[in-house]
């Protein structure tokens, strides 16, 4: 006796528990409740390809997921995307809790304007404090964000000193999806909230952010491409150094250019 998927409407055997087309299940019932959120459960802890199992294996083998994922193992796997976009969804929650933040009187802070006699010029320079002080809380609210920005540039540094190894632009940067989405992930849970409890200040969190990312960065790609000379690890610390420092100098410019034009239209 034959059926028809409700999904792709093929005709199939009953005996069949999933479609040979489309892998939805033969047999369906009603959506309740409990069909939602298994669903969801199931989603990201599903044993061959969960988010947890992941994030597990982004640990321990970090660039042989994404070697693994490109060269055919896509079932294996939580989708990169998914996983980059939910990483994105995690930051842009956490960051946007609700903090008290103290008002900052710009003279007070900077008694340097108490000097300045010329009204034109010293209204001038507080609107250029006034920049800095809301890209400052800007750099430091959305670091996360900053750093997934750079994914596009990073793929595209790797694929250059990369060639050579038939991977191509899309290929990188699903690599770079799962290498800096874990880097986020890491910094979103681990550092930051380490720097909270120790009373770091943002400086000293975002250098440690920066070593972390130099050496996950290092090893990843290290092991994405299957090398396993000193040579090929000094390569790809490079890289990843050159990647990171570049990204610094193009956002380190963009707040500069704004600080001192305020070109984005806020004053």
């Amino acid at each position: 006796m034959k059926i028809i998927c409700k999904n792709c409407e093929t005709s199939h055997y009953s005996s069949f528990n999933y479609c040979p087309q489309c892998s939805q299940k033969a047999n369906l019932h009603r959506i309740n409740s409990h069909e939602v959120f298994h669903e969801a459960v199931h989603y990201f802890t599903h044993a061959d390809k969960g988010i947890f199992q992941l994030i597990r294996d982004l640990t321990l083998k970090s660039g042989i997921v994404a070697k693994e994922y490109i060269n055919g193992k896509r079932k294996k796997y939580f989708p990169p995307l998914n996983f980059f976009l939910l990483i994105a969804a995690i930051f842009v929650f956490i960051s946007n809790i609700p903090k008290e933040v103290p008002p900052i009187d710009i003279q007070k802070e900077n008694q340097e304007l108490n000097s300045i006699s010329n009204p034109a010029q010293k209204e001038k320079m507080i609107h250029l404090y006034e920049r800095k002080e809301k890209m400052l809380h800007f750099i430091k609210k959305y670091s996360n964000l900053m750093a997934m920005m750079a994914l596009p540039l990073t793929a595209f540094f790797f694929w250059l000193f990369y060639r050579k190894e038939n991977y191509n632009y899309t290929e990188h940067l699903v690599a770079g999806m799962y290498m800096l989405g874990f880097c986020i992930l890491i910094n979103t849970l681990l550092i930051l909230p380490i720097s909270l409890l120790f009373h770091l200040s943002s400086n000293y969190s975002t250098v440690l952010f920066l070593l972390f990312q130099l050496l996950y960065f290092t090893v990843f790609y290290y092991k994405f491409l299957n090398k396993n000379t000193k040579l090929q690890f000094a390569k790809a610390f490079t890289v990843s150094a050159l990647g990171i420092i570049f990204w610094g100098i193009v956002s380190g410019f963009t707040v500069n250019a704004y600080i001192s034009s305020g070109f984005w239209g806020i004053v």
